[in-house]
Parts: C-alpha cells; sequence; structure tokens
C-alpha cells in the first residue's frame, strides 16, 4: 500500500486517538486514504499486554474510519532518533509515501512522545536523499508535518490552527475507550489516571481548542513554518 494522503505516526497504540483521533476521523469521512503507525507496541507500558494492545489499535482505527494500521516494533520507552530507528521509519515512509504526516508535538512530558517528534522528522528529511540507502525504497518526502500537541500537558502550546472537530467528538471517544486494557479498573486495581479523570481533561482541553475558533470541540495543530495563504478572503474564523 502506497501513496497515502495522510500518515498520523505516533510512539504508542493509543497516541493518535488521544491526540489527533477527532482530525483523523474528519479526513477519513472526507474520502482521504490515512495511515496510522504506531512506533512502538507500548510493552513497557504499566497495563495491557502487546497482544491486547494490538488488538485494541485494530479497533480504534476501525472506529475512525481508518483501513490500514501498522507497528514499527520499535522499543518502548527507548525512542531515540538513531540511525537505526530512524531507518526503520524511512522504510514505512518510502512505502506508504504520505503526502502529510500528523506526528505528536517535539515539547511532551513523556519521553517516548517528544522523541517521537523528532525522530519522525529526522526521517521523513532523510528519506528524500535519493542517494540515502536505495535498499530502503524510492526516495520520498512527504510536503508537511503537523504537530499535535498533549492533551494532558500543564502548559498549553499555541497552536498554529485548530480543527473543529464538533462533529466527530463522540467518535473521537470511542475509539480512545477502545483502549480499554489503558482506561478500565480490573479487580483491586488503583489507576492513576483513569477514563473518567482522562475524559474530563480530554474535554477541558478539546473545549478550549474550539473555544479560540468559536466551535465546542477543537484539536489544536502546530506548524514549524508558516502557512501559505493564497486567498484573504478564505481566512476562517472571525476577530472580533
Amino acid at each position: 500500500m502506497s501513496d497515502f494522503d495522510i500518515a498520523a505516526i505516533c510512539a504508542h497504540p493509543d497516541d493518535a486517538e488521544i491526540t489527533m483521533g477527532g482530525t483523523i476521523a474528519l479526513e477519513s469521512a472526507r474520502g482521504r486514504r490515512i495511515a496510522m503507525v504506531d512506533l512502538t507496541r507500548g510493552e513497557s507500558g504499566s497495563r495491557g499486554t502487546p497482544e491486547t494492545r494490538a488488538a485494541e489499535a485494530v479497533e480504534g482505527a476501525r472506529i475512525l474510519g481508518v483501513a490500514h494500521r501498522e507497528a514499527l516494533g520499535l522499543p518502548d520507552s527507548g525512542l531515540v532518533s538513531t540511525p537505526e530507528q530512524r531507518d526503520v521509519v524511512v522504510e514505512a515512509l518510502r512505502r506508504l509515501r504520505p503526502r502529510v504526516v500528523f506526528v505528536q508535538h517535539w515539547s511532551q512530558r513523556h519521553p517516548d512522545h517528544a522523541a517521537a517528534s523528532r525522530l519522525v522528522y529526522d526521517a521523513a528529511f532523510v528519506a528524500g536523499l535519493r542517494a540515502y540507502r536505495p535498499e530502503l525504497g524510492v526516495a520520498f518526502r512527504p510536503a508537511k508535518l503537523v504537530y499535535a500537541p498533549s492533551v494532558t500537558e500543564a502548559e498549553e502550546v499555541a497552536p498554529s490552527f485548530v480543527v473543529d472537530i464538533t462533529s466527530v467528538w463522540a467518535i473521537k471517544m470511542q475509539a480512545v475507550e477502545a483502549f480499554g486494557s489503558q482506561f478500565k479498573k480490573a479487580e483491586g486495581e488503583n489507576v492513576r489516571l483513569p477514563f473518567d479523570g482522562f475524559r474530563q481533561a480530554a474535554e477541558l482541553t478539546a473545549r478550549r481548542a474550539g473555544q479560540r475558533i468559536g466551535v465546542e470541540f477543537g484539536e489544536a495543530w502546530v506548524t514549524r513554518e508558516p502557512l501559505v495563504v493564497t486567498d484573504m478572503l478564505a481566512l476562517g474564523g472571525r476577530s472580533l
């Protein structure tokens, strides 16, 4: 499978659903070809086995309307932009050939999330070098990388733009709930972030992002470079 419109590349199963699930659902409904890529299998997490999380990832992708999802098998709690790990991502990018890549923001509390941001950026650049390791596939570089901030960080990141996800909010949360191993208490278990508490944090973040553009729920996005505007009258949102 190749020539995807979008690839959502995140550190762990459930990261994409949590940080960018609404935008994925919207783009999927528009008929865009989307690949979801988990860099790790989440094997170092405190809850759930890799097998359980893999099954949950399949269900999460199904709910969001995404036909293709894969895990690259990089080490959970050991992500770093080394040539060895970077080349795994280079191969995936050259094979999937996405026009746009969704990735986690570089300012993150979880070390893997911050590392994933750097790793994907580095791989996207190197993947476009024609003389670099042709055995990993034909050179290809995505046109755009856009970054999704965490929904639970104490410090809010100023967005470059916000996507209105009001119409798919329920779908996003259903996809998150598919990861029951991460949010449902087992008998006698003390969970630091049960689903009810997480839902409140996620909803607060989405409402604050939505408030920026005058809608109920939003997902914030960041770009490193300015966005190109070709029609001033097509600018969305109101100033006053």
